[in-house]
């Protein structure tokens, strides 16, 4: 203290700086009991732009420092995650703007990171950790014209991580919305309707071709074709899980679909298959709890675990066991269904001899197990194959093909169902041989 400052004021600056250090406490003993959040102030500007995302060291092994270049101040929302551990960090209303990297390798616990559209007015960046580690904090920084987010992460000990992770799920539980009962009835006199379900989108890419050809592009627009053809028929409704570049869980599809009352839903596909270029043609799936082969086995691994690399806790295991006692018993004539048309979108790839060596598959899907909608999965071809790709390609074959694939949902979807052939213990019989 100065001889000549004023006693008032030293005893202002001491209550300003017990302040700070009280602060900083509670924000190191809140971490680990809640999730980190930036609030900045409401603002009724557009959705600003991340312009570029990117990780640096701090700390050697035991740290890293996330940083993220903003055109202004947004929330920002952090969750951990196990199995594997992950750290999720949402940003509302927030884009990426074009040319960022949305991907990369990991530095200190950080093993890998992505980023992508992860729902309307909301994106996502996803860390994978290769030990726990947890946010210190967030900080805003204005620099010029833009405002930099910097999130430090400091390795922890594995049962201060797991406490953070609990915290969390109880919080996504208490949030989630409760399970839709049966199908939900439409109108009397209601067209019947065909939800389409493009796969992948946002932050998870699916399957990506020799020059870079993303799956997540290709059935989007595969299904906006088929979109296309069935709505100029006029005898059905269509309605798409997804019509541009983002993220829905698993579970959000199927309920999706059964919230719509749907009467058949078509999940759109493209695989990929390392080191057998040779392999090629449309594969058509059904459920299946034991996978018809190795190929069917690998393909519902892969896409069952979608979920995980978007930052998605995986649905809860009971209940989705409840589901398929339910399923064994009351539902088994939609697998029937979707069995026959399964045949019926086979039909239209061999016209354009466009079919895998086994066409009719069955494996257990995640996102085929509504128990009240028929639903099939068709995988188009493999990006690793060129004559594949140029066939998934905007042209006028694909177009022939998605306008005979459409008349073949068509077709089953007007089908009453005791106007099925009383030979479908054939078709069943078939289906399981495939399956």
């Amino acid at each position: 203290m100065r001889r000549d400052e004023p006693a008032k004021a030293v005893q202002g600056r001491a209550k300003r700086v017990m302040l700070v250090l009280f602060a900083a406490v509670l924000a190191a003993l809140g971490l680990f009991s809640c999730p980190v959040t930036a609030q900045p102030p409401p603002s009724a500007e557009p959705p600003n732009a991340a312009r570029a995302i990117y990780l640096v060291e701090d700390g050697g092994a035991e740290g890293a420092g996330l940083v993220v270049d903003l055109t202004r101040e947004t929330g920002v929302k952090i969750e951990a995650l196990s199995e594997p551990p992950r750290l999720v960090i949402d940003f509302p209303g927030v884009v990426f703007a074009s040319g960022v990297t949305v991907s990369g390798k990991g530095i200190g616990p950080v093993s890998a990171w992505r980023a992508g559209l992860f729902m309307l007015g909301q994106s996502r960046i996803v860390l994978d950790l290769s030990r726990p580690a947890l946010p210190e904090r967030a900080d805003f920084i204005r620099q010029g014209g833009m405002v930099r987010l910097v999130l430090p992460l400091r390795a922890v000990t594995q049962d201060i991580f797991n406490a953070r992770v609990e915290v969390d799920r109880k919080a996504r539980l208490a949030a989630r919305a409760p399970e839709p009962g049966p199908v939900t009835p439409r109108a009397a006199g209601a067209r019947p309707l065909v939800v389409l379900d493009p796969g992948h989108g946002g932050i998870d890419s699916g399957a990506v071709g020799g020059k870079g050809e993303l799956e997540k592009e290709i059935v989007l627009s595969t299904a906006l074709s088929v979109k296309k053809a069935l709505e100029a028929d006029g005898r059905v409704e269509v309605a798409m899980t997804r019509e541009d570049d983002r993220f829905i869980p698993l579970g959000e599809r199927v309920r999706f679909a059964r919230a719509k009352g749907a009467a058949l839903f078509v999940s759109i596909h493209a695989d990929s298959l390392q080191g057998e270029r040779d392999v090629r043609g449309a594969s058509i799936y059904t459920l299946s709890d034991r996978a018809s082969d190795s190929f069917a086995a690998r393909a519902a691994e892969k896409e069952n675990r979608v979920d995980e690399a978007a930052g998605v806790d995986s649905e809860d295991e009971a209940r989705e066991g409840v589901e398929d006692i339910l399923f064994d018993l009351a539902r088994r004539e939609t697998r029937l269904f979707s069995q026959v048309v399964a045949r019926e979108a086979a039909g239209a790839f061999r016209k354009h001899q466009r079919l895998h060596k086994t066409p009719l598959r069955g494996a257990k899907f995640r996102v085929l197990k509504a128990p009240d909608v028929p639903s099939i999965l068709i995988e188009l071809g493999y990006l690793t194959n060129t004559r594949d790709v140029q066939a998934m390609g905007d042209t006028p074959e694909r177009a022939a093909l998605t306008k005979d694939l459409a008349a073949s949902l068509i077709d089953f979807t007007l089908l009453k169902r005791n106007a099925i052939p009383a030979g479908n213990g054939e078709a069943e019989q078939a289906g399981t041989k495939a399956n």
